[in-house]
């Protein structure tokens, strides 16, 4: 498990950091989203040990000196531009990195490189962007560590490739048991294949949830109340996350229990009433704006 308490980072007067505190479980794919400039890659490198906090703790595995050779073994930092030695090729890199993780699976690699078409002997400086990045992603997943730590790993991919490395984490999720911490700033990119994630914005933490929680705590209905029908009390009841009226048709974001809500509805007798799916965007922007947070910032 990965413990985050009070986390704080300063770069001279930017607080890229903010008394951040959360835990990742064992065994999920957690992912982080916030707009450039929320603080995604400066927590990612404090738990990957590239940068000290100012003040705060990160625990991993009980031991707080993620520094520690140890440490470093047991979890693989993915950034958004990866190095690599000139000229090197995917097979002289994962020599490389056999060096540094004692349970790299070179065959693996291979594996996975034919099976992507990509050459094991031509230099990744000939490679595009989402071969690199696939390229990368295949080192990273064959190096054998209990963390993974990823940012902005789809960034400018085309969608066939974003999927195709989606697969590529689905894939070894489902036959080995670690966990995978995804920086993102698009939603899209992480709401299909991460169980919780965490929303940061000008480096504070709005929140950090199970996205299946979120979604059945939140019900969207459409209605067509009788003409002259006042439901301004209805619209500021505690429950209520969103109202908005356009003559006698209203869109309702309630928070609670379905049943509950749709009756609390039915009091004011309206002539339609549908509860319509809402997507997680849209359970993500209601949650977020009960609580004050003009959160459609932090998803563009």
């Amino acid at each position: 498990m990965i413990e985050l308490k009070n986390l704080t980072k300063h770069f001279d007067r930017i607080c890229a950091v903010n008394d951040i505190s959360f835990n990742i479980p064992d065994g999920v794919m957690f992912g982080i989203l916030g707009t450039n400039g929320a603080g995604k890659t400066t927590l990612l490198r404090i738990l990957a040990g590239i940068l000290e906090a100012d003040s705060g703790t990160v625990c991993i595995d009980g031991e707080k000196k993620i520094y520690k050779r140890g440490c470093k073994e047991n979890l693989f930092f993915l950034p958004d531009e990866p190095y690599y030695f000139p000229n090197a090729t995917l097979k002289e890199m994962a020599e490389f990195y056999a060096g540094q993780y004692p349970k790299m699976d070179k065959p693996g690699v291979s594996g996975m490189a034919e099976s992507l078409e990509l050459d094991m002997h031509r230099p990744l400086r000939t490679f595009s962007k989402g071969m690199k990045r696939q390229a990368f992603l295949i080192l990273a997943l064959c190096s054998g560590t209990k963390y993974l730590l990823c940012d902005e790993v789809f960034d400018g991919l085309d969608p066939i490739v974003t999927e195709v490395m989606k697969n590529l984490f689905r894939t070894e999720m489902r036959e080995r048991r670690f966990t995978v911490v995804v920086a993102s700033h698009k939603l899209n990119d992480l709401e299909d294949i991460c169980g919780s994630i965490g929303i940061l914005h000008k480096g504070g933490l709005v929140t950090a949830r199970d996205m299946k929680e979120s979604a059945g705590e939140i019900h969207k209905y459409q209605c067509v109340f009788p003409e002259g029908a006042d439901i301004r009390p209805l619209s500021v009841r505690e429950e209520m996350v969103k109202c908005t009226v356009d003559g006698h048709f209203a869109t309702l974001v309630i928070k609670g229990e379905g049943q509950i809500a749709e009756t609390m509805i039915r009091t004011w007798n309206p002539l339609f009433l549908k509860e319509v799916p809402m997507t997680l965007e849209e359970t993500f922007i209601a949650e977020m704006e009960g609580k004050g947070y003009d959160i459609r910032k932090v998803l563009q």
